[in-house]
């Protein structure tokens, strides 16, 4: 993802100049897909609020689909900086319910970005981008972005279970991968609680009080486990 540093002045400045455009257009499309839904959001739109013709925003991204990647990305980027800053307070003890937490810090400050999570385009583009790697495929350089930061949770994900399941006393008797396959699953609940307290208006402390439930759930079955 970084660019040649040895590359002359002028060409490092038209870069920099590149890269402020393509955030400046995905900072509209996001409010875009967010406002209106994939569905409903329309390039031509898109490029009009940002001040550009169609073609410009091709120029920078290969299909509608692509931007919705290059926005996607960035709301995983926003996601993984709150639980990895969160995680690392000295006060905030490094298990599940402290990672639901988190997610929790980033709906609150990102209510945007949680509606894009719950964009049917998700699991679509996600599964494209998957078969692409896996073909060997190039990938653009938003879903290049994409991989990097999904690539980033689940290393941080998986240093939360792995600590969660020895504090447990069960690491070793279940594969922590496996683990992360069944709780990413839960993902979405955790997302809908909250989702729905904020569209009802809930206490946030009400809403932490069902996550707290929903957790303490989760650890009496890894304290439980029996394989």
């Amino acid at each position: 993802m970084n660019k040649d540093s040895t590359a002359s002045p002028k060409v490092q400045r038209l870069e920099r100049e590149r890269q402020q455009r393509r955030k400046a257009i995905i900072k509209i499309a996001g409010e875009f897909f967010a406002g209106q839904g994939f569905d409903q959001t329309m390039v031509e739109d898109i490029a009009k609020a940002a001040g550009y013709t169609k073609m410009t925003i091709y120029n920078y991204f290969e299909t509608k689909d692509d931007l919705f990647v290059a926005v996607v990305s960035q709301a995983y980027k926003k996601l993984f900086e709150i639980m990895d800053s969160y995680l690392k307070q000295a006060e905030v003890t490094f298990e599940l319910r402290s990672m639901g937490n988190a997610y929790l810090v980033f709906f609150e400050k990102h209510p945007e970005d949680a509606i894009l999570f719950e964009s049917g385009r998700l699991s679509v583009v996600t599964s494209k981008i998957v078969k692409k790697h896996e073909d060997n495929e190039p990938l653009t350089e938003s879903e290049q972005e994409f991989r990097h930061y999904m690539g980033l949770l689940e290393e941080l994900m998986t240093s939360v279970i792995t600590a969660t399941l020895k504090q447990s006393g069960i690491e070793g008797k279940v594969d922590p991968f496996s683990v992360i396959m069944v709780l990413s699953t839960f993902a979405q609940a955790i997302r809908e609680l909250v989702l729905r307290g904020r569209i009802g208006d809930r206490p946030e402390e009400k809403t932490k009080e069902y996550l707290s439930v929903f957790f303490n759930i989760i650890d009496q079955g890894l304290k439980h486990y029996d394989d």
